[in-house]
């Protein structure tokens, strides 16, 4: 993993004709401008139910029944292909749609069914993370929206004909939904993981205890103090918009933070899957939720990796990582994201993983990162006697027009 990145930055400088490495003779001076989070991590229960057998959601249940009675060979694509298989003659278009009418058959792979049993994973992974109020709101949500497209379905319009959005919206009809009371954020409480009440916690203690030091460190200054700004990084784009609708409501926080959501933009229309319909679940537009955030009328973002670099982000005092980050670019390029002074970084492991290796793991590698990055002298251009270098050895260069 290290390598691997390590051989992407030599591949950069051959790129750029550049060389990549730390600043040495004015490291000190440097430091004073970035500011290294302090790093936690906070324990979580492991939800007792692991994917495996009766999920605690009755919708949940509900939806993986329906799943389970698809016939693909009822599917309007399939008896399309196959009409369409009927009316040619033997020869290479035949069989070209042959093979592709095969292989979606054995791999049950037709835009529905995929897009079913994907929405049913997603609330399975969700109903295991978050809790059973979480993923009976996700199926809530995701079945509404999809009824109200109706037969329009404008983000599908070039992947599903007629008789495809009717057997879709056919089945999802077919979904016993748990009602979500509006009225009653105690619900949340009782339906929740304990990974979202350690969240909560954690973003509860890390904001008063950042407004603390804050205040100390401000007091008797002019200076202005800074508010708390934090952002959460999950992995899946699902559980993101669960997340954000969790802390939103939740009764410890819904008056705390205002939160935000951020998703990763997914490809061409033509190859989207049928849970892009839960965009519609975003709050508000990407570019309205990042200036939102700047301005302080959002403190807290709910965030994909699309947030961990390429977007211009407010400097955050902290970071949580709600999923362990699956690389060592990934942490690097999170943690980055806490660039406030006193900033932490939180990582959130479950009480079933040995999470101490794993800790020492991470803290390991970026020591070794950095101890690259500061020792590269094969690749460090040494100093040369010159008339413009200073008494240290190092060069200067000097505007005229300005000294």
């Amino acid at each position: 993993m290290l390598l691997r990145t390590v051989y992407w930055d030599r591949q950069l400088e051959l790129n750029m004709d550049s060389t990549i490495c730390a600043p040495l003779l004015f490291r000190g001076e440097l430091e004073g401008f970035v500011h290294r989070p302090h790093f936690k991590h906070v324990i979580y229960a492991e939800p007792e139910y692991l994917l495996e057998g009766t999920p605690p959601s009755r919708s949940l249940q509900s939806l993986k029944s329906v799943v389970a009675s698809l016939n693909i060979e009822e599917d309007p694509w399939v008896l399309n292909m196959r009409a369409e298989l009927r009316q040619h003659e033997p020869g290479p278009k035949r069989n070209r749609i042959d093979q592709r009418l095969s292989r979606a058959i054995d791999k049950q792979d037709s835009f529905t069914h995929k897009g079913l049993r994907d929405f049913e994973r997603a609330a399975d992974e969700i109903c295991s993370d978050l809790g059973v109020w979480a993923a009976d709101w996700y199926i809530h949500q995701v079945c509404k929206h999809a009824t109200d497209a109706g037969r329009t379905f404008p983000e599908f319009a070039f992947t599903m004909n007629e008789s495809e959005k009717e057997y879709l919206l056919g089945h999802l009809s077919r979904v016993e939904i748990t009602p979500i009371p509006d009225d009653d954020p105690e619900d949340i409480l009782r339906r929740s993981s304990d990974k979202v009440e350690k969240l909560v916690d954690t973003l509860l203690k890390e904001k008063v205890s950042f407004e603390e030091n804050e205040k100390a460190f401000f007091e008797g200054n002019d200076e202005k103090e800074m508010d708390y700004r934090g952002i959460i990084f999950v992995t899946r784009r699902d559980a993101v918009l669960a997340l954000t609708e969790i802390l939103a409501r939740h009764p410890r926080t819904a008056r705390v933070f205002t939160v935000g959501s951020l998703l990763g933009e997914s490809g061409h229309s033509r190859r989207r899957s049928f849970l892009d319909i839960t965009r519609r679940l975003l709050r508000q537009p990407p570019n309205e939720t990042l200036e939102d955030f700047r301005i302080g009328d959002l403190n807290l973002i709910v965030a994909t990796a699309v947030a961990e670099e390429g977007l211009d982000i407010q400097a955050c005092c902290n970071v949580v990582r709600w999923d362990v980050p699956p690389n060592m670019v990934s942490w690097a390029q999170s943690r980055g994201r806490a660039r406030q002074k006193r900033s932490s970084f939180v990582l959130m492991f479950s009480d079933s993983l040995a999470f101490e290796p794993v800790v020492r793991k991470w803290e390991e590698l970026e020591k070794e990162m950095t101890s690259l990055y500061n020792t590269r002298s094969e690749y460090q251009v040494p100093l040369v006697e010159d008339e413009d270098a200073d008494e240290d050895g190092s060069l200067q260069f000097k505007v005229d027009t300005t000294g």
